[in-house]
């Protein structure tokens, strides 16, 4: 594959904010890489420059020149371009020349994308139902995040299961009409005025009505995003889940311990702040629930060489590291590990479908997203496509 055209622009994300996108051009076509941003960030992550991005893209797009001309022909050819960047350019530019990297090498072999990493998994997707924390602006519940999954190797089953917990979610939001609105959040959850118990026991009674019209095993995902709200060596809640309102770091921990027993929870995501690897392990050890890191790991190895033996499962997201040799070299240590892998969204995403070509490849358990918004449904329809068993 020959690099005829390239270059770096602006594009809008689904946050209305700006952010990076190239553009290749080889005799196969015209092929587009964009990066998604997060609004709920790691202090462990790369840095996704929003300010002064016209003026960074324009020194990106003089290093890409360098590019044109310049033949492909294998994956490790895009993990040498990466290694070449400047260190400045790590990050949105990054990842968005990346993947439009990856999507003109596989026109040009005439493989699927998700082909170049070696995988042939079937990711499930791990669906969002209610949002809060940061991705409601703090209106919502303190937990970032309500999801289900499923415990079934059918993709086309996981997702009739997964929307008619959805629906039932909005059938019994109607009934509120003080604290729902019928809005969304950036993720596509439900946004509501509901605080944490309540949140928690109305996706509760939707799992079961849907439990028990489909016959399907349906389970409860929590992301708690404590880092978001811990301070001064405690987390503040505005909804209590107990009787204070600012409790210690072992009080978390007793407090997700109870969430895992009394709803039945099954992935437990950031229950603790991002430095308390033993409240993790902590957690890990007392319950049933995968407990995932994702702001105390980053998509980082040495950060998953620290945390390991207190995770059960890790999200991966391709942009918090900004290249993709990384995050292969965090798949693969993950894998070493035993760990559990979930591919996930950021709430400031694109129309690319990739992650899910990304999750394939790597044998990803779980697509991590939402079930609203067009941004988000690309990525489950490009699942769909891969691997549906309907037509």
């Amino acid at each position: 594959m020959e690099i005829k055209d390239i270059r770096a622009r602006k594009i809008l994300n689904s946050n209305s904010a700006f952010t990076a996108e190239v553009i290749i051009k080889t005799d196969k076509g015209v092929f587009r890489g964009s990066s998604p941003r997060g609004t709920s960030n790691s202090k462990y992550e790369i840095t996704d420059t929003a300010s002064g991005l016209s003026d960074l893209l324009k020194k990106f797009n003089d290093h890409l020149n360098g590019l044109k001309a310049k033949r492909l022909g294998y994956k490790e050819d895009i993990f040498d371009i990466e290694r070449a960047l400047d260190e400045k350019f790590i990050g949105g530019p990054s990842i968005a020349l990346s993947y439009a990297l990856v999507y003109a090498l596989s026109a040009d072999l005439s493989i699927q994308p998700h082909m170049l990493f070696g995988g042939n998994g079937r990711p499930l997707p791990l669906c969002k139902m209610l949002g809060g924390g940061l991705h409601s602006y703090s209106l919502g519940m303190d937990i970032q995040e309500l999801l289900v999954t499923t415990l079934n190797d059918s993709i086309d089953e996981s997702l009739r299961g997964t929307l008619e917990v959805y629906n039932n979610v909005k059938a019994l939001l109607k009934e509120d009409s003080t604290r729902f609105f019928g809005g969304v959040d950036l993720e596509g959850g439900f946004a509501t005025r509901l605080g944490n118990y309540d949140a928690l026991k109305l996706l509760k009674k939707a799992i079961d009505r849907a439990i028990s019209k489909t016959e399907l095993d349906i389970r409860m995902g929590m992301d708690i995003a404590a880092s978001t709200f811990f301070k001064d060596g405690k987390y503040h809640y505005r909804y209590p889940l107990g009787d204070k309102n600012e409790v210690t770091r072992e009080e978390q921990t007793e407090l997700m311990e109870r969430l895992v027993d009394e709803f039945d929870v099954y992935i437990m995501e950031d229950p603790v702040d991002q430095d308390f690897k033993d409240g993790y392990a902590k957690i890990k050890k007392a319950t049933k629930a995968i407990v995932v890191g994702d702001d105390i790991t980053s998509t980082r190895t040495d950060r998953l060489e620290l945390a390991h033996d207190a995770l059960g499962g890790t999200l991966i997201k391709p942009n918090q590291v900004g290249l993709l040799y990384k995050m292969e070299e965090y798949s693969e240590l993950a894998d070493r590990y035993g760990i559990t892998k979930i591919v996930s969204h950021r709430s400031e995403e694109t129309n690319s479908p990739i992650i899910a070509d990304i999750g394939v490849g790597i044998n990803a358990k779980y697509l991590k997203i939402g079930i609203n918004r067009g941004e988000r449904t690309e990525k489950l329809n490009r699942l769909m496509e891969l691997y549906s068993d309907g037509v």
